[in-house]
Protein backbone atom coordinates (compact mmCIF):
# COMPACT_ATOMS: atom_id res chain seq x y z
CA UNK A 1 0.00 0.00 0.00
CA UNK A 2 2.82 2.50 0.84
CA UNK A 3 4.38 1.49 -2.79
CA UNK A 4 0.83 2.91 -4.10
CA UNK A 5 0.94 5.53 -2.13
CA UNK A 6 4.03 7.02 -3.04
CA UNK A 7 3.42 5.84 -7.05
CA UNK A 8 -0.08 6.91 -7.58
CA UNK A 9 0.39 9.09 -10.47
CA UNK A 10 2.57 5.88 -11.73
CA UNK A 11 -0.50 3.59 -11.69
CA UNK A 12 -3.19 6.12 -12.79
CA UNK A 13 -1.00 6.49 -16.03
CA UNK A 14 -0.56 2.85 -16.42
CA UNK A 15 -4.28 2.82 -15.63
CA UNK A 16 -4.97 5.64 -18.60
CA UNK A 17 -2.73 3.84 -20.95
CA UNK A 18 -3.98 0.51 -20.47
CA UNK A 19 -7.73 2.02 -21.28
CA UNK A 20 -6.22 3.61 -24.09
CA UNK A 21 -4.26 0.97 -25.65
CA UNK A 22 -8.08 -1.45 -25.38
CA UNK A 23 -9.84 1.32 -27.17
CA UNK A 24 -7.04 1.50 -29.82
CA UNK A 25 -7.75 -2.59 -30.38
CA UNK A 26 -11.76 -1.97 -31.13
CA UNK A 27 -11.39 0.79 -33.13
CA UNK A 28 -8.53 -1.45 -35.11
CA UNK A 29 -10.56 -4.52 -34.85
CA UNK A 30 -14.01 -2.11 -36.64
CA UNK A 31 -11.81 -0.35 -38.94
CA UNK A 32 -10.35 -3.76 -40.15
CA UNK A 33 -14.20 -5.23 -40.14
CA UNK A 34 -14.95 -2.09 -42.27
CA UNK A 35 -12.18 -2.27 -44.76
CA UNK A 36 -13.04 -6.11 -45.32
CA UNK A 37 -16.43 -4.90 -46.21
CA UNK A 38 -15.58 -2.26 -48.45
CA UNK A 39 -12.93 -4.82 -50.20
CA UNK A 40 -15.70 -7.12 -50.82
CA UNK A 41 -18.17 -4.59 -52.37
CA UNK A 42 -15.03 -3.45 -54.25
CA UNK A 43 -13.86 -6.61 -55.58
CA UNK A 44 -18.15 -7.08 -56.33
CA UNK A 45 -17.73 -4.31 -58.24
CA UNK A 46 -14.60 -4.84 -60.04
CA UNK A 47 -15.99 -8.41 -61.61
CA UNK A 48 -19.34 -6.94 -62.82
CA UNK A 49 -17.31 -4.18 -64.70
CA UNK A 50 -14.87 -7.24 -66.11
CA UNK A 51 -18.38 -8.81 -67.05
CA UNK A 52 -19.32 -6.02 -68.76
CA UNK A 53 -16.82 -5.32 -70.55
CA UNK A 54 -16.38 -8.64 -71.97
CA UNK A 55 -19.59 -9.39 -72.19
CA UNK A 56 -21.08 -10.38 -75.89
CA UNK A 57 -22.68 -8.12 -77.15
CA UNK A 58 -20.58 -5.39 -75.43
CA UNK A 59 -23.33 -2.09 -74.56
CA UNK A 60 -21.90 0.21 -76.76
CA UNK A 61 -23.28 2.21 -79.73
CA UNK A 62 -23.61 -0.40 -82.48
CA UNK A 63 -25.01 -3.00 -79.29
CA UNK A 64 -27.56 -1.13 -78.49
CA UNK A 65 -28.76 -0.44 -81.80
CA UNK A 66 -28.97 -3.84 -82.39
CA UNK A 67 -31.20 -4.23 -79.21
CA UNK A 68 -33.53 -1.44 -80.58
CA UNK A 69 -33.86 -3.18 -84.03
CA UNK A 70 -34.67 -6.92 -82.30
CA UNK A 71 -37.11 -4.85 -80.19
CA UNK A 72 -38.31 -3.48 -83.12
CA UNK A 73 -38.34 -7.51 -84.86
CA UNK A 74 -40.48 -8.44 -81.77
CA UNK A 75 -43.08 -5.68 -81.92
CA UNK A 76 -43.63 -6.64 -85.80
CA UNK A 77 -43.84 -10.33 -85.31
CA UNK A 78 -46.71 -9.53 -82.46
CA UNK A 79 -48.94 -7.26 -85.36
CA UNK A 80 -48.32 -9.88 -87.77
CA UNK A 81 -49.42 -12.47 -86.12
CA UNK A 82 -52.70 -10.35 -85.14
CA UNK A 83 -53.28 -9.88 -88.88
CA UNK A 84 -52.66 -13.05 -89.92
CA UNK A 85 -55.18 -14.37 -87.24
CA UNK A 86 -57.70 -11.69 -88.01
CA UNK A 87 -57.49 -12.19 -91.87
CA UNK A 88 -57.72 -16.31 -91.53
CA UNK A 89 -61.24 -15.46 -89.48
CA UNK A 90 -62.09 -13.48 -91.74
CA UNK A 91 -61.40 -15.95 -94.48
CA UNK A 92 -63.03 -18.54 -92.64
CA UNK A 93 -66.37 -16.83 -92.10
CA UNK A 94 -66.46 -15.86 -95.94
CA UNK A 95 -65.54 -19.56 -96.99
CA UNK A 96 -68.33 -21.03 -94.59
CA UNK A 97 -65.50 -22.70 -92.84
CA UNK A 98 -66.45 -23.71 -88.86
CA UNK A 99 -63.60 -22.94 -86.62
CA UNK A 100 -63.33 -23.91 -83.07
CA UNK A 101 -64.35 -21.49 -80.13
CA UNK A 102 -61.87 -18.69 -80.07
CA UNK A 103 -59.79 -20.22 -82.26
CA UNK A 104 -55.69 -19.18 -82.71
CA UNK A 105 -54.32 -21.41 -84.94
CA UNK A 106 -51.73 -22.85 -82.75
CA UNK A 107 -50.29 -19.54 -81.24
CA UNK A 108 -52.59 -18.66 -78.23
CA UNK A 109 -49.05 -18.69 -75.98
CA UNK A 110 -47.93 -15.81 -78.02
CA UNK A 111 -51.09 -13.98 -78.55
CA UNK A 112 -50.67 -13.69 -75.00
CA UNK A 113 -47.28 -12.81 -74.25
CA UNK A 114 -45.44 -9.70 -75.12
CA UNK A 115 -42.22 -11.16 -74.32
CA UNK A 116 -40.06 -13.68 -77.03
CA UNK A 117 -36.80 -15.16 -77.04
CA UNK A 118 -34.71 -13.39 -79.80
CA UNK A 119 -33.69 -17.18 -81.52
CA UNK A 120 -37.36 -18.25 -81.83
CA UNK A 121 -38.86 -14.93 -83.37
CA UNK A 122 -37.74 -16.11 -87.16
CA UNK A 123 -39.09 -20.12 -86.82
CA UNK A 124 -42.01 -19.02 -85.43
CA UNK A 125 -42.67 -16.26 -88.30
CA UNK A 126 -41.94 -19.14 -90.86
CA UNK A 127 -44.57 -21.08 -88.72
CA UNK A 128 -47.20 -18.34 -89.06
CA UNK A 129 -46.43 -17.99 -93.28
CA UNK A 130 -47.10 -22.01 -93.28
CA UNK A 131 -50.04 -22.42 -91.61
CA UNK A 132 -51.70 -19.23 -93.18
CA UNK A 133 -50.74 -21.04 -96.70
CA UNK A 134 -52.43 -23.91 -94.96
CA UNK A 135 -55.61 -22.40 -93.87
CA UNK A 136 -56.11 -20.73 -97.45
CA UNK A 137 -55.85 -24.17 -98.85
CA UNK A 138 -58.31 -25.23 -96.70
CA UNK A 139 -61.02 -21.80 -97.19
CA UNK A 140 -60.42 -22.05 -100.83
CA UNK A 141 -61.72 -26.00 -101.02
CA UNK A 142 -64.46 -24.86 -98.76
CA UNK A 143 -64.17 -27.76 -96.40
CA UNK A 144 -66.74 -27.99 -94.10
CA UNK A 145 -65.41 -27.58 -90.70
CA UNK A 146 -61.37 -26.85 -89.27
CA UNK A 147 -61.32 -29.18 -86.34
CA UNK A 148 -57.46 -29.05 -85.76
CA UNK A 149 -53.97 -27.81 -86.32
CA UNK A 150 -50.69 -29.06 -85.11
CA UNK A 151 -47.20 -27.77 -85.43
CA UNK A 152 -43.90 -28.27 -84.41
CA UNK A 153 -42.95 -26.68 -80.19
CA UNK A 154 -40.68 -23.35 -80.62
CA UNK A 155 -41.22 -21.69 -77.77
CA UNK A 156 -40.73 -22.61 -73.75
CA UNK A 157 -44.32 -22.05 -73.64
CA UNK A 158 -45.39 -24.24 -76.41
CA UNK A 159 -46.76 -27.14 -74.57
CA UNK A 160 -49.42 -29.63 -74.64
CA UNK A 161 -50.62 -32.47 -77.17
CA UNK A 162 -53.72 -30.03 -79.05
CA UNK A 163 -51.24 -27.93 -80.93
CA UNK A 164 -48.11 -29.15 -80.90
CA UNK A 165 -46.29 -32.03 -82.50
CA UNK A 166 -44.58 -33.12 -79.57
CA UNK A 167 -41.40 -35.56 -80.09
CA UNK A 168 -41.07 -34.74 -83.71
CA UNK A 169 -38.12 -32.78 -85.00
CA UNK A 170 -37.78 -30.31 -88.55
CA UNK A 171 -35.79 -32.69 -91.08
CA UNK A 172 -32.67 -31.44 -93.04
CA UNK A 173 -31.84 -33.01 -96.61
CA UNK A 174 -28.90 -34.02 -96.97
CA UNK A 175 -28.58 -33.11 -100.45
CA UNK A 176 -30.48 -29.96 -101.17
CA UNK A 177 -30.36 -28.47 -97.39
CA UNK A 178 -34.07 -27.80 -97.36
CA UNK A 179 -36.04 -28.15 -93.73
CA UNK A 180 -38.75 -30.12 -93.74
CA UNK A 181 -41.67 -28.79 -91.32
CA UNK A 182 -44.21 -30.96 -90.19
CA UNK A 183 -47.55 -30.58 -89.58
CA UNK A 184 -51.09 -32.17 -88.89
CA UNK A 185 -53.94 -31.03 -90.14
CA UNK A 186 -57.70 -32.18 -88.96
CA UNK A 187 -60.95 -30.88 -91.20
CA UNK A 188 -64.55 -32.41 -91.74
CA UNK A 189 -65.91 -32.76 -95.43
CA UNK A 190 -67.11 -34.71 -98.36
CA UNK A 191 -65.40 -36.39 -101.17
CA UNK A 192 -65.19 -33.28 -103.37
CA UNK A 193 -63.58 -31.05 -100.52
CA UNK A 194 -60.82 -33.92 -99.69
CA UNK A 195 -59.90 -33.84 -103.59
CA UNK A 196 -59.45 -29.78 -103.62
CA UNK A 197 -57.54 -29.79 -100.57
CA UNK A 198 -55.10 -31.81 -102.36
CA UNK A 199 -55.08 -30.01 -105.60
CA UNK A 200 -55.05 -27.04 -103.28
CA UNK A 201 -51.82 -28.34 -102.06
CA UNK A 202 -50.91 -29.82 -105.14
CA UNK A 203 -50.61 -26.03 -106.94
CA UNK A 204 -49.63 -23.82 -103.53
CA UNK A 205 -47.04 -21.28 -104.15
CA UNK A 206 -45.84 -22.82 -100.99
CA UNK A 207 -44.38 -26.12 -101.72
CA UNK A 208 -45.92 -29.19 -99.39
CA UNK A 209 -45.79 -32.99 -99.64
CA UNK A 210 -48.70 -34.83 -98.13
CA UNK A 211 -47.12 -37.91 -96.01
CA UNK A 212 -50.21 -39.35 -94.56
CA UNK A 213 -53.92 -39.42 -94.87
CA UNK A 214 -56.80 -40.65 -92.91
CA UNK A 215 -60.54 -40.58 -93.46
CA UNK A 216 -62.62 -41.62 -90.95
CA UNK A 217 -66.98 -41.67 -91.63
CA UNK A 218 -69.63 -43.85 -90.11
CA UNK A 219 -70.65 -46.17 -92.60
CA UNK A 220 -74.48 -46.81 -92.06
CA UNK A 221 -75.96 -50.62 -92.93
CA UNK A 222 -79.81 -50.22 -93.70
CA UNK A 223 -81.17 -53.36 -94.26
CA UNK A 224 -83.75 -53.68 -96.75
CA UNK A 225 -87.55 -55.16 -96.51
CA UNK A 226 -87.93 -58.34 -98.58
CA UNK A 227 -91.48 -57.86 -98.68
CA UNK A 228 -91.20 -54.60 -100.81
CA UNK A 229 -88.31 -55.40 -102.91
CA UNK A 230 -89.08 -56.19 -106.33
CA UNK A 231 -87.23 -58.35 -108.36
CA UNK A 232 -84.85 -57.65 -111.14
CA UNK A 233 -86.15 -59.94 -113.35
CA UNK A 234 -90.05 -59.40 -113.36
CA UNK A 235 -91.17 -56.65 -115.97
CA UNK A 236 -92.25 -53.43 -114.22
CA UNK A 237 -96.10 -52.69 -114.82
CA UNK A 238 -97.10 -49.13 -114.33
CA UNK A 239 -101.16 -49.77 -113.93
CA UNK A 240 -102.14 -51.29 -110.33
CA UNK A 241 -105.41 -53.11 -111.42
CA UNK A 242 -104.02 -56.51 -110.80
CA UNK A 243 -104.37 -57.23 -114.44
CA UNK A 244 -101.20 -59.03 -115.75
CA UNK A 245 -101.20 -59.18 -119.49
CA UNK A 246 -101.12 -62.29 -121.54
CA UNK A 247 -97.29 -63.31 -122.26
CA UNK A 248 -96.96 -62.99 -126.51
CA UNK A 249 -95.84 -65.84 -128.51
CA UNK A 250 -92.82 -65.78 -130.58
CA UNK A 251 -95.06 -64.73 -133.69
CA UNK A 252 -97.06 -62.14 -132.10
CA UNK A 253 -93.75 -60.29 -130.66
CA UNK A 254 -92.32 -61.05 -134.59
CA UNK A 255 -95.61 -59.24 -136.01
CA UNK A 256 -95.74 -56.56 -133.35
CA UNK A 257 -91.58 -55.81 -134.76
CA UNK A 258 -92.52 -55.29 -138.06
CA UNK A 259 -95.98 -53.67 -137.61
CA UNK A 260 -97.64 -56.95 -139.10
CA UNK A 261 -101.43 -58.19 -138.76
CA UNK A 262 -102.38 -61.40 -138.54
CA UNK A 263 -102.36 -61.76 -141.86
CA UNK A 264 -101.02 -58.81 -143.36
CA UNK A 265 -99.63 -55.36 -143.29
CA UNK A 266 -101.18 -53.48 -140.75
CA UNK A 267 -104.78 -54.06 -140.09
CA UNK A 268 -106.52 -52.86 -143.78
CA UNK A 269 -104.00 -54.58 -146.04
CA UNK A 270 -101.44 -57.34 -146.94
CA UNK A 271 -97.83 -57.38 -148.08
CA UNK A 272 -99.26 -58.37 -151.89
CA UNK A 273 -101.95 -56.05 -152.32
CA UNK A 274 -103.39 -56.70 -149.28
CA UNK A 275 -106.28 -58.49 -147.93
CA UNK A 276 -109.36 -56.48 -146.45
CA UNK A 277 -110.92 -56.97 -142.83
CA UNK A 278 -112.98 -60.44 -143.40
CA UNK A 279 -110.86 -62.07 -145.81
CA UNK A 280 -107.80 -64.32 -146.00
CA UNK A 281 -105.11 -64.99 -148.44
CA UNK A 282 -106.71 -68.04 -149.82
CA UNK A 283 -110.31 -67.67 -149.33
CA UNK A 284 -110.91 -68.60 -146.38
CA UNK A 285 -112.61 -66.70 -143.08
CA UNK A 286 -109.66 -64.76 -140.74
CA UNK A 287 -108.46 -66.51 -137.70
CA UNK A 288 -109.11 -64.31 -135.41
CA UNK A 289 -107.09 -64.36 -131.79
CA UNK A 290 -108.66 -64.96 -128.42
CA UNK A 291 -109.08 -62.49 -126.46
CA UNK A 292 -107.21 -62.47 -123.34
CA UNK A 293 -108.93 -63.01 -119.97
CA UNK A 294 -107.93 -60.66 -117.27
CA UNK A 295 -106.37 -62.68 -114.21
CA UNK A 296 -105.91 -61.57 -111.11
CA UNK A 297 -102.32 -61.70 -109.42
CA UNK A 298 -101.39 -62.10 -105.32
CA UNK A 299 -100.98 -58.64 -104.46
CA UNK A 300 -97.50 -59.87 -103.26
CA UNK A 301 -96.44 -59.09 -106.48
CA UNK A 302 -97.54 -56.13 -107.34
CA UNK A 303 -95.04 -53.22 -107.86
CA UNK A 304 -94.86 -51.00 -104.84
CA UNK A 305 -96.13 -47.91 -105.40
CA UNK A 306 -93.81 -44.68 -105.92
CA UNK A 307 -93.80 -41.95 -104.16
CA UNK A 308 -90.56 -40.14 -105.15
CA UNK A 309 -87.34 -40.11 -106.58
CA UNK A 310 -85.12 -42.66 -105.36
CA UNK A 311 -82.00 -41.75 -103.54
CA UNK A 312 -79.28 -43.73 -104.53
CA UNK A 313 -76.24 -41.60 -103.16
CA UNK A 314 -76.40 -40.65 -99.56
CA UNK A 315 -72.74 -39.44 -98.87
CA UNK A 316 -71.99 -38.30 -94.78
CA UNK A 317 -69.27 -35.58 -94.07
CA UNK A 318 -66.30 -37.23 -92.58
CA UNK A 319 -63.34 -36.62 -90.77
CA UNK A 320 -60.12 -36.22 -92.43
CA UNK A 321 -56.45 -36.31 -90.57
CA UNK A 322 -53.57 -35.46 -93.02
CA UNK A 323 -49.77 -35.32 -92.34
CA UNK A 324 -48.06 -32.73 -94.46
CA UNK A 325 -44.55 -31.79 -94.46
CA UNK A 326 -43.93 -27.59 -95.83
CA UNK A 327 -40.27 -27.45 -97.69
CA UNK A 328 -38.39 -24.39 -96.61
CA UNK A 329 -35.78 -23.76 -99.02
CA UNK A 330 -32.46 -22.55 -97.86
CA UNK A 331 -29.47 -19.96 -99.55
CA UNK A 332 -26.85 -22.55 -99.43
CA UNK A 333 -26.32 -22.65 -103.12
CA UNK A 334 -26.58 -19.46 -103.42
CA UNK A 335 -23.62 -18.91 -100.74
CA UNK A 336 -21.38 -21.47 -102.52
CA UNK A 337 -22.01 -20.26 -105.84
CA UNK A 338 -20.56 -16.80 -104.20
CA UNK A 339 -17.65 -18.23 -103.04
Amino acid sequence: MSWLKKNVSLVVGGVVALGLLGFAIFFLLTSTRAADEVTAQLSAKTAELKDLTTHDPYPNQENIEAARKEQKKLAAFKDLLQTTISHLEQDAEKAGVNLPAKYDFTFTPQRKSLDFAADTVAPLAAQVAEIKAVCEVLFNARVHALTALRRLPVAKDDQGATDYLLGKKAATNAVTGAVLAPYEIQFQGFTAELAAVLEGFYRSSNCFIVRNLDVQTNIVNVAADSSQTIPSYLPYYPSTTGVVPPTPSPEDLMRQRYGLGRYGMGPGGGRYGGLGPGSSRYGQPPLVAPTPTPTTTPSAFAPAARKGPETILDERPFKVTMYVEAVRLTERGKSKSAK
